[in-house]
């Protein structure tokens, strides 16, 4: 008797902290740092509280994680090896995989909504270009052959199409191109946004592009429709804002900014990145991160793992995945 009513406490706490989760949408961010004097991978919750190193290697890891869509693993890029390579990091598994393996520089890793592939871009031509490669380290795929410079992956959510940033006549722009690299063609244009967008995401409907975009007061970040229209600025004038990341539920963006005030960041020691979330409607930004150094890349971790029925077993699985994330030391 006592045992079954010590189940039905659990149960019943488990669904109220799922509640609680849900209404926040996905309560995680994870983001690149060098606040020990390095760059490592951590999370932190949507309240700027409850910092992890997930990385905490003495090789610089860096860039934004790339989540799996189960939320157990991620994949990013160390240089470990002595080369820009991309590993992936199971939260049961004490050492990082790698991935990729070329002496030539590899990075930006995107996760496909299947779980099944991985695209970066790599240099092992000489030039910028996007290939995908499966989680086993196999079936590598070349997947843009025009421009000399095409960068950030970003999988659509139904995982039929990859945008990406690229230049052409009038500046970069947003393409997007099949999942197998086919019908690649130009979606957004400088002419749409009155400069050029980079760093493309999509929402998770599908239904909107967020990028930055460079501005006469710095760097914004915009949302408009997939086809350009409808672009509007939600990060605050006047401030350098870059990599926009989508929360899973539709309603926020993170992403990073310089301190406002600073006219130009580059090459600035003063200069300190932040990591900020602002509603899609716009408004004031709450800032995540406080540390005077580097912080950017933000990823929102995916819900998935929280979005559960409460069983024995799945509780089990969520407190692992708590109590996993205070061990980390690789």
């Amino acid at each position: 008797m006592k045992r079954t009513y010590m189940f039905f406490r659990m149960t019943f706490l488990f669904s109220f902290f799922l509640l609680a989760v849900n209404a926040w949408g996905a309560p995680y961010i994870s983001f690149s740092s060098d606040r020990t004097g390095q760059s490592d991978i951590y999370i932190i919750d949507t309240n700027g509280k409850n910092l992890r190193n997930l990385t905490n290697h003495p090789a610089p890891d860096g860039g934004a994680a790339a989540w799996a869509p189960d939320g157990r693993s991620f994949a990013f890029v160390s240089d470990r090896d002595e080369n820009n390579e991309i590993y992936i990091k199971t939260f049961n598994v004490a050492q990082a995989r790698r991935l990729t393996n070329h002496p030539e520089l590899d990075y930006a890793p995107a996760w496909s909504p299947d779980g099944n592939w991985i695209a970066f871009v790599s240099k092992r031509t000489g030039e910028f270009h996007i290939y995908k490669i499966d989680i086993n380290g196999k079936n590598l795929k070349r997947l843009t052959y025009q421009g000399k410079d095409n960068h950030n992956p970003a999988w659509s959510p139904d995982g039929q199409s990859i945008a990406f940033h690229s230049i052409g006549n009038d500046g970069f722009g947003i393409y997007v191109m099949d999942a197998d690299g086919k019908n690649s063609r130009q979606i957004i244009n400088p002419r749409h946004v009155g400069g050029s967008p980079r760093s493309p995401a999509w929402s998770p409907d599908g239904k909107q592009i967020a990028c930055q975009v460079p501005n006469n007061d710095g760097n914004g970040i915009y949302i408009m429709d997939t086809d350009g229209q409808n672009a509007r600025c939600i990060s605050p004038l006047g401030t350098f804002s870059y990599n926009p990341a989508w929360s899973p539920d539709g309603k926020w963006i993170a992403y990073q900014a310089y301190d406002a005030g600073i006219a130009n960041p580059w090459g600035n020691p003063d200069a300190v990145r932040h990591i900020f979330i602002v509603s899609v409607e716009g408004g004031e930004p709450r800032q995540i991160t406080h540390h005077p150094r580097q912080n950017g890349s933000p990823a929102w971790v995916p819900e998935s793992p929280f979005s559960v029925s409460p069983t024995v077993d799945t509780q089990t699985t969520l407190w692992g995945w708590l109590k996993q994330a205070e061990r980390m030391t690789q």
